[in-house]
This record gives C-alpha cells, structure tokens and sequence, in this order.
C-alpha cells in the first residue's frame, strides 16, 4: 500500500482525485482540510486537519508519503495574501529530502505562448487571470529551486466529464484543439503520473482530444 499526500482536497479538482484514487485502491490517502468535517470518513482515508501554511500540519501530511498531488489554486479576492506561494514553502520544506513525486496543478498560463514568453504574459491573456497566476508562477519558483522531483500539469478550463476521456499531452505549451479538460479524466491522468512519472522536471499543457 502506498501512501498518497493529497493537498487540496475539498476543492473541485482535489475531490475528484481524492475519488479516483479511493477507488483505484493501493493507495492510503492522507489529505489537508481546512475544514475536516467536509470529507467524508473513507476506509483508506486519513484526514490532516490544518491549513497549507501549516508547517505542523505539512509536516504530519508528508510523513512517509511516497507521492504528493497538490490541487492547490490561488483564492481570489485575497488580496495581499500569498497563500499558493507561501503553501508551496511549507510543503516543499515538509517534504525536504523524501523521495516522493509531486504532480502540481498551476494555470496554463505559465506554458509558452506561440510567440515567445510566457501566456500569462502574452497581450491577448485575459487581464482578469494575471494575479492568480502570478501566484502560481511565484509557487512554480519555489517548487523549482527546491530541487524536488515534480511534474507541472498545466490545463485549461476545467469541466466535469468522462474519466475515460481521451486526453492529449504536450509538454511546455497547451495542445491545440479544445480549451478544456475533463476533471475525472484528469484526475486519473495525475494518478498515473505520480505512479510511473512520464514527465518529471516538466511543465505539461494538458487537454480533451478533439471530438471527431
């Protein structure tokens, strides 16, 4: 049985992973809830009360954990808070030194664009989005000079689907086609990824293989 640290568990993304992986079976998942009392009690499930900054709590989170998904996003309207970056802190240093992959959910803005640079950064990227994933680069930053092994799955919008949805990959930049991600699909997508790492040390655009 491996033990799966699971960061952002109540969330959209982070209850279909928590689902996928109960189901899979072989996997104890020990996930972070601010709120414990929202994840039902699971055979398999360990509960870490506490919040990502929580450095008692990262550390209870990522003891003997074998892999970490965080599906940790930028809380909007927080305004001075840095709560990714300084979440990414916590858990990096948490983790310091164990041998665990970490598969991070970020924005797709931080793939390249077509012309060069980032998207975030690109003119056409919409203005509302850039605090959030300005955020997400500043976490992105932190996970890369921790020296961790980790894969960064960048997708776009993300929408509820079918698990068996085919999905295409493209590393550095967001495949062409459709502009949205089946969450199901992507949940297992990242469970496979923290089992047998494809693309460890790289950015990953990720998305829904065009309807026939």
């Amino acid at each position: 049985m491996r033990t799966l640290a699971l960061v952002g568990a109540t969330g959209r993304l982070g209850g279909h992973v928590l689902a996928e992986a109960l189901q899979r079976g072989g996997w104890h998942v020990k996930a972070l809830a601010r709120e414990p009392g929202r994840l039902a009690a699971h055979e398999g499930l360990t509960v870490v009360a506490g919040d990502v900054r929580d450095a008692e709590a990262l550390a209870a989170l990522a003891a003997g954990a074998d892999a970490v998904i965080s599906c940790l996003g930028a809380r909007r309207g927080a305004g001075p808070e840095e709560v990714l970056p300084e979440g990414m802190a916590t858990l990096v240093q948490a983790l310091a030194g164990a041998p665990a992959h970490l598969v991070v959910v970020a924005v797709a803005g931080l793939l390249d664009a077509p012309e060069g640079g980032l998207r975030r950064d690109a003119a056409w990227y919409p203005a509302p989005f850039r605090e959030g994933s300005g955020q997400h680069l500043r976490a992105w930053q932190v996970l890369q000079a921790s020296g961790l092994p980790h894969t960064l799955v960048c997708p776009p919008d993300l929408v509820e689907g079918d698990r068996h949805q085919p999905l295409q990959v493209l590393r550095d930049m967001l495949p062409p086609g459709p502009k949205r991600v089946s969450m199901p699909a992507l949940a297992a997508w990242m469970l496979d990824e923290v089992a047998q790492p494809a693309h460890a040390g790289h950015r990953v655009g990720i998305s829904n293989v065009p309807e026939a």
